[in-house]
């Protein structure tokens, strides 16, 4: 076991007091993650591949180690190492290995990044937490990590953070420009957060191509990004066949985000079953890649039948590889306020009768709020036609009517007009218990 021992010291550079440059601090997911390491019960960290998971778990190695954590109490592990991929029992001889040679005190904490990779992973996880003798923390990069392992074997007894890449707060931070708190600096700062939110629109918040000044190099980059996904959390957790139509069938809906679409003429246009197009689609959402957006109603076969949409995870990542030839910014701002409303966690739906709403929220206590997005200060009567039309659709159930802006605030016929980007900075769910 000496070659395994050699690959977890370098994987934790801690044990030998080696400290690591891990970056701008995610504050509020390290808050959660440490808050919910100490109830007791295994913390999972989901979301798609290269949003800043692992970077985040060698943080939280650095936060524990700050309040007093033994360094040789924390164990790192990197489930894709090659090496660790060729042992028999990776699991198992990890921990042999690390308790043998690194601490073999009950005071420990177990951290694998990427643990779908190892089959039966789940067996080892519900025996370990059985044990009460370990804090565990694990990574994975789809979906699946929870409805096909953990959750069948230890149910409710785990914690879930889903990450996201950068939130536009979170982007300015990466790029070393400070937040505006008070509502006098949003003001004499908005020709600055305008300027950094035309380049997050189109460049998104995958964490290390924020940092990539080349325009060409950061969209080669969101490109493996993409291959990567479709590859490794498609295609091969999948054991997807045919790949082209696969591949086509992606390119054309994160291109067209946004847009109503049908599992019928999607088939047709690619000559094959409309199963098959709702299987690569589900594939796509259990990858986060894609998210599939319902009409609202209180029927659910009427939810299912009709027009569905799809939203992607991050707008840099669809224009690196989707076939467009304008810049397309209404559909890109439409997507960004709907991760914003998935990253608040909220159930999100659209409505379209003769007018449309982009989003309606339906809230715990079954009110509901509208919201339309239009990145202009010249806002189109169908914006208001389509909030007034729903309204009248479900009088009494109604929290709030909001349309997203370039610009323009104020309040007018009881519609909150709110700017993109104090929408993204202030908050959706402290504005949405605002107008309440």
């Amino acid at each position: 076991m000496d070659e395994l021992l050699a690959v977890l010291s370098l994987q934790n550079p801690h044990w030998s007091q080696i400290q690591q440059d891990t970056g701008v601090k995610r504050r509020r997911y390290l808050h959660k993650i440490l808050r919910y390491l100490e109830t007791g019960e295994i913390v999972v960290l989901n979301g798609v591949r290269r949003s800043g998971k692992t970077t985040l778990l060698k943080q939280t190695v650095e936060e524990l180690i700050q309040i007093g954590k033994k360094p040789s109490g924390i164990l790192f592990v990197n489930c894709d190492d090659p090496l660790i991929q060729k042992l028999q029992e990776p699991l198992p001889d990890i921990l042999e290995t690390f308790q043998t040679n690194v601490s073999a005190d009950e005071d420990i904490t177990l951290i694998f990044d990427e643990i779908q990779t190892i089959p039966k992973w789940e067996l080892w996880l519900k025996a370990w937490y059985d044990l009460k003798k370990y804090k565990i923390i694990i990574s994975g990069s789809s979906a699946k990590l929870l409805d096909s392992g953990l959750s069948s074997k230890i149910s409710g007894r785990y914690l879930k953070i889903h990450v996201y890449p950068l939130d536009f707060s979170e982007y300015l931070q990466f790029r070393n420009i400070s937040v505006p708190s008070e509502k006098l600096e949003f003001i004499t700062r908005r020709y600055e957060i305008a300027s950094l939110l035309r380049d997050y629109i189109q460049n998104g918040g995958f964490p290390a191509a924020v940092r990539i000044e080349n325009q060409d190099i950061r969209k080669d980059h969101l490109s493996t990004y993409f291959d990567s996904i479709l590859f490794r959390d498609i295609e091969e957790t999948h054991d997807v066949r045919n790949h082209s139509v696969l591949r086509r069938l992606l390119v054309y809906l994160i291109t067209n985000i946004s847009a109503p679409f049908s599992y019928r003429k999607l088939a047709l246009m690619y000559n094959v079953d409309s199963r098959i197009v709702n299987d690569y689609i589900s594939f796509a959402e259990d990858a986060f890649l894609l998210f599939e957006l319902q009409n609202f109603s209180y029927s659910l076969k009427s939810q299912n039948a009709g027009h569905k949409k799809i939203y992607t995870i991050d707008t840099g990542l669809r224009n690196s590889v989707a076939f467009s030839f304008s810049a397309d910014e209404g559909r890109l701002v439409e997507n960004l306020v709907f991760v914003n409303l998935k990253q608040n966690g909220y159930s999100i739906y659209f409505w379209k009768d003769k007018n449309e709403v982009d989003f309606v929220i339906q809230h715990r206590d079954y009110t509901l709020s509208a919201i339309n997005v239009c990145y202009s200060d010249d806002i189109p009567e169908r914006e208001i036609k389509g909030l007034n039309e729903f309204e009248n659709a479900f009088k009494g159930k109604i929290k709030a009517r909001i349309v997203i802006t370039k610009d323009v605030e104020k309040e007018e016929d009881g519609i909150l007009f709110i700017p993109l980007y104090k929408w993204l900075l202030a908050g959706s769910g402290d504005i949405l218990q605002e107008v309440e």
